[in-house]
């Protein structure tokens, strides 16, 4: 009996499908596959294991994603709390510097007060004018000599002389007082020698040979300035003449000459008054350095250089309290510190007032130069008279006897 081979299943569809493959127009019949030893055993779990992979791969994935866009978020809230942060700080610079620039420009600087001190020039100006004409009538002059010197009419050289003589007995110098001290003329050695022969009476005030210059001048130092006005520029050239000699023609004449070189004389007093006038406190002054001394800097100024007058009495002279006005600035350590600290309109402030103080200075110095013209062209009249005068009297002579020259 002939046995026939056993196909096993998976053999015989493969053939089946080699045979539909290569008879195409062949007659095909339906199959129907109940199970698979090598699917179900060695393909489906690597597909399971596969799966499962593509399961871990995918979950990693969306891990990732997920992690990425988590920090993408940081990063853009990072980035958009930075621009905030930054705008607000911007904000806040910007705001600060314009409250900075409104400080700088309208606060008021701790040297304030002594912008007003400059309110004063003028005042004090008028009232330094006011006492030059005083002085020269000896107002304002303690020493009787020297007042009653002032005061009177001209007198006769001789007599002129002998008062300046009794004045100087109170200015007795130290050379003078070994020589004959002890008389009437020189009892002794004067606190102020050489008070009413030295010119620096003018400027700086009588005194002790090398003491400091003082700016404001105590009474003692007027007179003495006075008594060197009055021998310096109040020359006795002539005496004033009676009532009864003056009613001739002479006395006419004479009186004439005499107020020729009284006028003269006062243009040559002029200038001397006007500095001791400038050198007298004034009370126009006392608020005004009540207000600058307010300041630390002026007030240390003040205390560096103000006269013993000026720390007394708390009042100064117009040559004082210019000096103080220019140096409390330019010659005031402490004012640099004060000048460092300015920025702003209130530096340009400072700028303007240092400006205006410079024009004020200068108009003085104007009209210095203008009462120094003055006398310039005085001195050329009497240039000229001392020239022309002989000639034109010779020639009067002439026409008075009909005498004419060809």
């Amino acid at each position: 009996m002939k046995t026939h081979k056993r196909w096993p299943a998976g053999r015989t569809l493969l053939a089946a499908c080699v045979l539909t493959a290569i008879a195409p127009k062949a007659m095909a019949y339906p199959a129907e596959v109940m199970s698979s030893v090598p699917v179900e055993q060695i393909i489906a779990p690597q597909l399971k294991t596969m799966q499962a992979t593509l399961d871990e791969i995918l979950s990693a994935e969306t891990e990732t994603g997920t992690a990425v866009v988590q920090s993408g978020d940081k990063i853009t809230t990072a980035i958009t709390e930075a621009a905030r942060t930054q705008r607000e700080a911007d904000s806040f610079n910007r705001q600060a510097d314009r409250l900075e620039k409104a400080r700088t420009a309208y606060t008021v600087p701790d040297s304030i007060c002594t912008e007003s001190a400059s309110g004063s020039a003028a005042q004090v100006s008028q009232a330094t004018r006011s006492a030059a004409s005083k002085l020269a009538g000896g107002s304002g002059v303690s020493n009787r000599v020297v007042r009653d010197t002032l005061a009177s009419l001209p007198v006769a050289p001789r007599q002129g002389g002998y008062r300046s003589a009794l004045v100087h007995a109170n200015y007795c110098t130290k050379e003078e007082a070994a020589l004959y001290g002890g008389t009437s003329l020189c009892p002794g050695v004067s606190s102020l020698p050489g008070g009413d022969t030295e010119v620096r009476s003018l400027y700086d005030g009588a005194g002790e040979r090398g003491k400091d210059p003082e700016l404001t001048f105590t009474q003692a130092q007027t007179d003495a300035a006075m008594a060197y006005v009055n021998n310096s520029a109040k020359l006795d050239a002539g005496r004033a003449p009676g009532k009864g000699e003056i009613q001739t023609a002479t006395g006419q004449e004479y009186q004439g000459l005499l107020t020729q070189y009284n006028a003269m004389q006062s243009a040559a007093m002029q200038p001397q008054l006007d500095m001791v006038a400038a050198s007298q406190p004034q009370d126009a002054t006392r608020e005004a350095l009540t207000e600058a001394r307010q300041a630390p800097s002026a007030d240390a100024y003040f205390q560096q250089t103000a006269s013993d007058q000026a720390k007394q009495t708390g009042a100064m002279s117009e040559r004082e309290f210019e000096a103080f006005e220019v140096g409390r600035r330019y010659a005031n350590t402490e004012w640099v510190k004060d000048l460092q600290g300015m920025d702003g309109d209130n530096l340009l402030r400072e700028m303007a007032r240092q400006q205006s103080l410079a024009n004020w200075l200068a108009m003085g110095i104007k009209n210095e130069l203008r009462q120094a013209n003055i006398i310039s062209g005085q001195q050329l009249a009497l240039a000229a008279k001392e020239q022309y005068a002989p000639q034109l009297q010779a020639q009067s002579a002439q026409l008075s006897a009909g005498v004419s020259t060809k």
